[in-house]
């Protein structure tokens, strides 16, 4: 009984190490199959354009990115302008729809979400060194095509999993949730319309669901230009003064 006892604690124990492995290797192979970790390291600023679309409305926004985790996008809506930023450390918004001139902190709870966004390389990458975990959780179906699923937990406890094209390696889509107040909150991200941008592979199109969060409806983000690398000054990230 006892070298039996010992035989199934070490399928367990290989078994663990096993899966630790397979997710490890399969975010490399993501990784490679949007340009190595050498390209996406090499990127520093990011600037993209686009548009927010739910039915027939339309938002178009640009969007700023700044190591580390620095984030500022602008966003047109009927003839003013609302922004959100990140500087690193808490978020704010500027919101003139509420009749507000000047910009404000964010809660906890929409600051964590904007810190996520900030985050322009994704939360597979260089996971260990943000403080989450990960695990390989097998295969299954995605609209008929096979792919790997990830389980990643963030050092807040949040739980995303990521669903990748067992063929091609590229992200195809993530569905999170998070606890916001006393309710969790859960959000399906399916991305689409891969194009390489200086030799980084990155989704230009993306489908967002949150049904818990009060969206009832899909809403859509196609992105139109992306620019690496460009010159983005810290100022930008900083929350204005009051006026």
């Amino acid at each position: 009984m006892k070298k039996l006892s010992l035989l199934l604690l070490m399928l367990l124990v290989f078994a663990g190490s096993s899966f630790a492995q397979s997710a490890d290797e399969v975010v490399n192979s993501y990784i490679t199959a949007i340009g190595g970790l050498e390209k996406v390291n090499s990127v520093n600023t990011v600037k993209m354009t686009g548009k927010f679309s739910s039915g027939s409305f339309e938002i178009p926004f640009t969007r700023y990115y700044k190591r580390p985790m620095k984030m500022k996008m602008d966003m047109q809506i009927q003839g003013m302008t609302m922004l959100q930023g990140y500087d690193g450390t808490s978020g704010w918004m500027l919101n003139p729809f509420q009749g507000s001139r000047d910009a404000e902190k964010m809660s906890e709870a929409d600051s964590k979400a904007l810190k996520e966004t900030a985050d322009f390389e994704g939360s597979l990458i260089n996971y260990k060194a943000k403080g989450s975990s990960l695990e390989y959780v097998g295969k299954e179906d995605f609209e008929g095509t096979e792919v790997y699923k990830l389980k990643l937990t963030d050092a807040d406890g949040g739980v995303t999993y990521s669903f990748i094209d067992a063929s091609s390696y590229l992200l195809l889509k993530e569905s999170s949730t998070r606890k916001i107040g006393e309710k969790e909150v859960k959000t399906d991200v399916i991305y689409g319309n891969y194009k390489a941008v200086e030799g980084y592979l990155m989704p230009f199109s993306a489908e967002i669901t949150a049904p818990d969060a009060g969206m009832g409806s899909s809403q859509k983000v196609v992105i139109e230009t992306v620019e690496l690398n460009p010159v983005v000054e810290d100022a930008i990230f900083v929350m204005p003064e009051k006026k």
